[in-house]
């Protein structure tokens, strides 16, 4: 391997582990949004059920 295909190759798995790992935290993301949003919208005083929120989400 040459120094540019080795650095092209470290590079490109740095690339890959970011992206796997804001993959990680936007499902984490995506599993307690739907709860906030229907708290926040029953605190505010409009008529929702957690299932009207969760659709959003799918």
């Amino acid at each position: 391997m040459t120094t540019q295909q080795r650095r092209l190759t470290k590079a490109y798995k740095k690339y890959r582990a970011g992206k796997t790992s804001k993959k990680k935290v936007l499902s984490f993301l995506r599993s307690f949004m739907p709860e906030m949003i229907f708290r926040t919208t029953r605190l505010e005083g409009e008529k929702v059920t957690r299932r009207s929120i969760s659709s959003l989400f799918k």
